[in-house]
């Protein structure tokens, strides 16, 4: 394999590549805004301001897709191109000929090892090869692995042929895989489930870890719109529905910093087993760390809860980085930290702030959707009434036969210019009228995330600072607003001296810029090109 090699002086912040290293690890942090490295920055003092002074820091990185969920974050991440062409334009999208809501990975043709009763799960949805996938091409004795505590983050960043993917099965509290990858769950993976480290939460509280006038960067601990608006301050005691570990409790586990110190822990036995990073070959391993996405949907940017999982996670990545200083090599590897969206900030923190912020619950589905629906219906004497779901957008299927495609145009076409005159909407136009675009930016956005077989009917954008949320309380992202697009990007490893870059990136540039750490040649039809400043 060839490395990167310089026969001139390079810039601050570029990388020599002599040898090339053993490993590449890519941290996606769930839900993690830029913003919580220098709020939270005096008391990141184990990790992150390492990574921050010795790393390669773009302050201005961007998922610059419209649609800013999980899943297409992650598939973005690994294949370099655009949700449109790597076919994960959101975490569930409408089958057209199946007329039902799909999720990204699902595969009902594999079964769950160590969870026969879970539905299936596979990359079959995934368009691209990711870039572990180009490192299995072209250096077969490589090993790539993905570990995550969601399934959509491990399977779609480990990519269609990785050696390993692991995720979180809040049913059992194990570690699983599908099929897909393996016939049967390797010893280790058995022996560290059926240690039970996820009951040993069981009994604890979660509670903060420094004392509570540290938390002065957040807002107050009690917020009625977080959550439920019942648990809403510290202490958090796990809610479950019997006397011993349960599915209720595994699915809160996730829900709280223990959820990362779970996975980790699974981590640091999958690169022991694996022997990840263990000759001179390298490796690529795929991290996914989900407990502050969950945590973030339930209390908010600006809580004290968010505050204090970065407190233990900084803390939680300091020993996972000495744990690879010895079993790698100090020097011996590379970490590329990403995120995989943003989020918005509870409207009502930004209504209080002065901010024009409105919560839109179900209450106005009514206004927003049924009516505008039922008046086209009407007006282009429809007779048949379409199955209507809102999935990132309107939805409307007809029994096959019934209306023919000409009508069921000009009734999209009718429903978005009704749905644009809801004072909550910026924008809704029909999926025949999607198109890239140079005089909308926020269009634009949204083709990048429009695939014709797996897009909506109708599109619609919200008004900024505008949340669509079942749930009462929390918050969420999804949105093409700056907020859920902007996130964190250090490079860090051997070679690399601290920069900052305020210039504006992408996150398709990180999987040719990766290519580049491994000293492998991507594909030639990215979307994203090489960060320079990384890898000259």
């Amino acid at each position: 394999m060839v490395g990167i090699l310089a026969a001139t002086p390079l810039p601050h912040g570029a990388v020599v590549q002599e040898p090339t290293p053993k490993l590449v690890v890519v941290l996606s942090v769930d839900q993690m805004r830029p913003d919580y490295l220098s709020r939270f920055g005096p008391l990141l003092t184990e990790s992150f301001v390492r990574l921050m002074q010795e790393g390669t820091l773009f302050t201005e990185a961007y998922h610059d897709h419209g649609i800013t969920s999980t899943a297409p974050g992650h598939a973005t991440i690994s294949t370099g191109v655009f949700p449109r062409r790597n076919g994960i334009v959101s975490n569930d999208w409408w089958d057209r000929e199946s007329h039902r809501a799909v999720y990204a990975v699902e595969d009902p043709s594999v079964e769950i090892l160590g969870s026969p009763e879970s539905p299936g799960r596979s990359p079959v949805s995934l368009l691209r090869e990711t870039v572990g996938d180009w490192l299995k091409q072209q250096s077969p004795d490589s090993k790539v692995f993905s570990v995550a505590l969601k399934d959509r983050a491990s399977i779609l960043m480990g990519g269609q042929h990785p050696d390993g993917a692991y995720w979180f099965d809040d049913e059992t509290g194990w570690f699983v895989t599908s099929t897909y990858y393996r016939e049967k769950l390797p010893r280790w993976a058995r022996d560290f489930n059926k240690a039970g480290q996820a009951d040993s939460y069981f009994h604890e509280v979660w509670d903060r870890v420094l004392a509570e006038e540290m938390y002065s960067p957040s807002r107050e601990d009690s917020f009625p719109p977080e959550s439920d608006g019942i648990d809403v301050t510290f202490p958090h005691v796990f809610r479950t529905g019997s006397d011993e570990p349960d599915p209720i409790y595994y699915d809160e586990l996730r829900r709280t910093p223990f959820g990362d110190e779970l996975a980790f822990a699974f981590l640091e036995q999958l690169i022991v087993h694996e022997r990840i990073g263990s000759d001179a070959t390298v490796d690529l391993l795929f991290v996914g760390a989900g407990s502050g996405d969950y945590i973030g949907h339930r209390y908010g940017p600006f809580s004290q809860e968010m505050q204090d999982y970065y407190i233990r996670f900084d803390r939680l990545l300091a020993g996972f980085l000495e744990f690879l200083d010895e079993q790698v090599g100090a020097g011996n590897y590379y970490l590329v930290l990403t995120s995989d969206h943003g989020v918005l900030p509870m409207p009502e923190e930004l209504a209080r702030r002065g901010v024009d912020s409105r919560r839109i619950d179900a209450t106005y589905t009514q206004d927003l959707i049924i009516t505008p629906l039922a008046l086209s219906l009407r007006d282009l004497s429809i007779d048949a009434t379409p199955r209507s779901v809102l999935l990132y957008g309107l939805v409307m299927s007809f029994p096959e036969g019934t209306v023919s495609e000409e009508t069921q145009t000009k009734l999209r076409r009718l429903v978005a210019e009704r749905i644009r005159e809801s004072e909550f909407v910026a924008d809704a136009y029909a999926r025949d009228d999607a198109q890239p675009t140079t005089d909308d930016a926020f269009r634009q956005l949204h083709w990048r995330s429009f695939r014709a077989d797996r897009a909506s009917d109708v599109i619609i954008r919200y008004k900024r600072n505008y949340l669509q949320r079942s749930e009462p309380g929390g918050t969420n992202h999804e949105s093409p607003y700056d907020y859920d697009r902007h996130v964190p990007l250090i490079f860090w490893g051997p070679g690399i001296t601290g920069a900052w870059y305020d210039r504006e990136v992408r996150t398709v540039d990180i999987a040719p810029t990766v290519a580049a750490l491994l000293g492998i040649t991507p594909p030639d039809d990215l979307d994203g090109t090489r960060l320079v400043e990384v890898v000259p």
